[in-house]
């Protein structure tokens, strides 16, 4: 009596087990570009998922399968492109469904040369006629920048050779440095001389005295020097008095001694 409850009782788990797992939706079927398929499906169990597959219906020769889970995702690779092929997929025991699906192609092909090239305008009715084709315009040059011409005033000498007392360089750094932003001595000075360029470039106003000095003023940026008769520095700076320069001793000149020299 036992062993005939417990043959019963296996039978009915059995049964069990044969419906216990089933598919929650039709599996989805993807073919990709490099010639395999993505079968992915879902079952409302855990199980281990398997698909078997071939070219004809009695003959899936092929298997893949994967781990246990509900949710499923198999690649079927090394299938001929646009090839047809029959599956039946379900659990790693049973099958669920079966179907067929045509096998992805590969790649895209490039296109050919000409597919990018223009197509040629359309000729008009009185080229067809005559034969004549006009020559497209010329393409517009990109006008070309004038290039600019070498500037008036040059990058300055070493110091010694644009101060003329460069005992009082210091001094005169300390007390007019600050109406330049001069960074140093030799900045300062060299300001001073590329002034003094500037001032025979553009001619600004210039004085001579008895002594052979020459004082210049710029009278937009209120800059006045004064240079001995060979160029060399004596002062720079920017006077604070908007009459200083009509103060100035001098007779006024166009061209100082050093350019003559």
């Amino acid at each position: 009596m036992m062993q005939r409850l417990l043959l019963l009782f296996l039978l009915l788990c059995g049964l069990c087990e044969t419906h216990a797992v089933n598919l929650v939706a039709p599996p989805e079927i993807s073919p990709t570009t490099d010639g395999a398929t993505m079968l992915r499906w879902t079952l409302d169990s855990a199980a281990g998922g398997r698909v078997r597959f071939g070219l004809a219906a009695d003959q899936l020769d092929q298997i893949a399968a994967d781990a246990v889970g509900t949710a499923h995702t198999l690649t079927l690779r090394g299938l001929k492109p646009g090839t047809k092929y029959f599956y039946s997929l379900g659990t790693s025991r049973h099958d669920l469904t079966t179907g067929s699906f045509i096998a992805g192609g590969g790649a895209a092909a490039p296109k050919n040369a000409t597919d990018t090239q223009t197509p040629a305008p359309k000729k008009s009715l009185l080229q067809k006629i005559t034969g004549f084709t006009a020559k497209p315009p010329a393409p517009t040059a990109t006008p070309v920048p004038p290039v600019a011409k070498n500037p008036a005033v040059r990058d300055a000498p070493v110091t010694r050779r644009t101060w003329g007392n460069i005992g009082s360089l210091p001094d005169h750094f300390a007390r007019h440095g600050g109406d330049f932003s001069a960074k140093s001595e030799d900045d300062y000075a060299a300001q001073a001389w590329r002034f003094r360029e500037r001032a025979v470039a553009e001619h600004l106003p210039m004085k001579l005295d008895t002594d052979s000095t020459v004082r210049v003023f710029d009278p937009k940026t209120r800059a006045f020097a004064s240079f001995n008769r060979d160029g060399t520095t004596k002062t720079y700076f920017r006077p604070d008095s908007a009459s200083y320069w009509q103060r100035q001793p001098g007779r006024a000149i166009q061209t100082p001694p050093w350019i003559s020299q």
